[in-house]
């Protein structure tokens, strides 16, 4: 995920304008986050292994009495299934990752993808509407901030003292009397 992409996403989260250190805390939970599912991917597949050489054992033991057709067909019933069951797993981990990388991680993740791993559109399509009120509100917020107050400002003060004053302030007649100042100052 590219800082742009944790920045949009943020933005459609509702943080007007994130910072660099919220997109970089937010790409870090995300990248932990597939971390974390890649970690968990490792140890599903290291329990697989186990659980095969186990079964293996269990199947050797089982067998020491079945003909070598009966054999060799339940070895390969065996296989099959733990490769399906593995594909699964697989599949799931892989689109929880595809996930994380557009920024749906946790419960929203865990939700989204049903136990066969396929996608619950009912849960994207409240996802997709609750990022799109987000961003609404966001806007909403920004374009609120970034107005007046119509009508309730304060005037200008050049505008304060009206035309004909300032008319009658500009206007002498003949030469200016000394003490013309105070005389004006007089009359404000």
């Amino acid at each position: 995920m590219t800082r742009e992409q944790a920045k949009a996403t943020l933005i459609s989260c509702g943080v007007a304008e994130p910072t660099d250190e919220q997109i970089t805390n937010y790409l870090n939970t995300v990248n932990g986050e597939i971390k974390k599912e890649k970690d968990r991917a490792d140890r599903y597949k290291a329990d697989a292994d186990k659980a095969a050489e186990l079964q293996q054992k269990l199947d050797e033991i089982a067998n020491q009495n079945l003909s070598e057709v009966e054999k060799a067909n339940k070895s390969t019933e065996e296989a099959l299934r733990q490769n399906a069951e593995l594909q699964k797993r697989l599949d799931r981990m892989e689109q929880m990752n595809k996930l994380a990388e557009k920024g749906i991680i946790g419960e929203q993740a865990e939700k989204l993808i049903d136990g066969d791993g396929k996608l619950d559109f009912e849960v994207l399509g409240q996802i997709i509407s609750d990022r799109e009120n987000a961003a609404k509100v966001a806007k909403e917020q920004e374009i609120a901030n970034n107005q007046g107050n119509p009508g309730g400002g304060q005037p200008d003060p050049k505008d304060a003292t009206p035309e004909d004053v300032k008319n009658a302030e500009s206007i002498t007649f003949g030469a200016a009397p000394k003490d013309a100042q105070a005389a004006f100052d007089y009359y404000k």
